[in-house]
């Protein structure tokens, strides 16, 4: 790599803001569909972040590392995958004051995602990608009528794609997308300094 190569960094940068927005845009749509529908995470639950097969794309992920680049944090994220005993998310704290999410500002897509969007069925008809906990809690049938508010996981997904076709289609367990992330935001950083 050319040292004096900075055109890399700044599309990098593009690419991290082209994520953001994208992960902004969910966050809203979510949240105008969990107020119509009137459906919510169930408070201090956290499974779906302890699930052993959540499957993520290394694009979702750029804003984190960028993010733990940023404030010098990169190097403890990468000591605990390396010293990582099971598959759970690297952000996942259970011991956090609000939420468990130690990363909850810049989690990916499919943590904004699940339990709150639709898939579409082979025969047309959205289905709510949700967990147990929240079928059992919520009134399936009344929520029916509401799905047509919420975020169709597949186009959030392709939305991505728009921005970075390589790293938006082959997914790895999300430590791994994470990991795979940060040694992108280390490799295009590396010989530049970062910003005041």
């Amino acid at each position: 790599m050319n040292c004096c190569n900075t055109s890399l960094p700044v599309n990098l940068i593009k690419k991290i803001n082209g994520v953001k927005k994208v992960l902004s845009q969910a966050d809203r749509h979510v949240a105008r569909f969990q107020v119509h529908a009137n459906i919510h995470c169930l408070f201090k639950c956290g499974t779906c972040c302890t699930k052993n097969d959540i499957q993520t794309t290394i694009l979702e992920f750029l804003p984190a590392a960028h993010e733990l680049f940023l404030k010098d944090e990169y190097q403890v994220i990468l000591d605990k995958l390396e010293n990582q005993t099971d598959t759970s998310c690297i952000f996942y704290n259970p011991f956090l004051e609000i939420g468990f999410c130690s990363g909850y500002t810049y989690r990916g897509l499919i943590c904004r995602l699940f339990g709150f969007s639709v898939n579409t069925a082979k025969n047309g008809i959205p289905f709510l990608t949700t967990c147990k906990y929240i079928k059992q809690t919520t009134d399936l049938k009344s929520l029916q009528e509401h799905l047509i508010h919420a975020p169709d996981m597949t186009d959030y997904y392709l939305r991505l794609y728009g921005l970075d076709p390589k790293l938006s289609v082959q997914y790895f367990p999300i430590n791994e997308s994470i990991k795979k992330a940060l040694d992108i935001v280390l490799f295009h950083f590396q010989y530049t300094k970062k910003p005041a």
